[in-house]
């Protein structure tokens, strides 16, 4: 199967200290996993040359290097596609004041690598993205709320941007770490434990996941 996976996510698996349940999920689902080479210059070559993030870019440069994760360079293709789905992801959303912007170039070269690519999943951690794909009028029920504004949706622009996605699924860090546990691959770093899954889930939320603590209540009653 092949996946993209956005720096955010590469980041919480590895300030988290679960890099090898990452790595053995990899192995496990037979995942072909790449990620832009922009993504690799946020998550590895800045950070580690400052003291304070080395290690997890360290961490992360160790699963390159191991053909966990494959670094692909940016083509026109993935550029133009890149910029389309800005511009289209950042108007299908407005206040009177205008449209809002939604989606970062980070979050665009994920989407259009997976779009390129023809990936069957994207691991990202931001929730924004996630619902415009899966659910665009919780999006907007969402945006009202922060905005605290009446939302108007361009819905040619949502239609439009959603059929570049057909089919793919989007997963952040905890449904990553949840399906883990599920497929029993805690051993190179956990015990199997509710405990242990738990801690996991609460550090990835902590670590900067988009996920609530009654996702995390629903995560755990459902597993033993």
């Amino acid at each position: 199967m092949k996946a993209v996976i956005d720096t955010g996510t590469m980041i919480t698996l590895s300030s988290t200290c679960l890099m090898n349940v990452f790595k053995e999920f990899v192995r496990f689902n037979k995942i072909e996993l790449i990620v832009s080479s922009s993504v690799a210059e946020e998550s590895v070559w800045k950070p580690i040359t400052n003291k304070r993030f080395a290690l997890n870019a360290a961490r992360i440069k160790h699963a390159f290097n191991q053909k966990i994760v494959n670094v692909v360079a940016p083509t026109a293709e993935i550029e133009q596609m890149q910029q389309k789905i800005l511009e289209l992801g950042n108007s299908c959303f407005s206040t009177k004041q205008g449209p809002l912007k939604i989606i970062q170039s980070g979050e665009a070269e994920a989407l259009a690598l997976a779009h390129v690519y023809g990936a069957h999943a994207l691991f990202i951690d931001e929730r924004t993205t996630r619902s415009l794909i899966e659910n665009p009028k919780r999006l907007k029920q969402t945006l009202e709320r922060r905005q605290d504004a009446e939302i108007f949706v361009n819905d040619d622009n949502v239609s439009e941007f959603q059929e570049f996605f057909t089919g793919l699924r989007v997963f952040r860090s905890v449904d990553l770490i949840a399906t883990a546990y599920e497929q029993d691959l805690f051993d190179g770093e956990l015990e199997h434990g509710r405990t242990e899954l738990e801690a996991a889930l609460f550090a990835a939320k902590f670590a900067g996941c988009a996920v609530s603590e009654a996702e995390i209540e629903l995560y755990l009653s459902s597993k033993k």
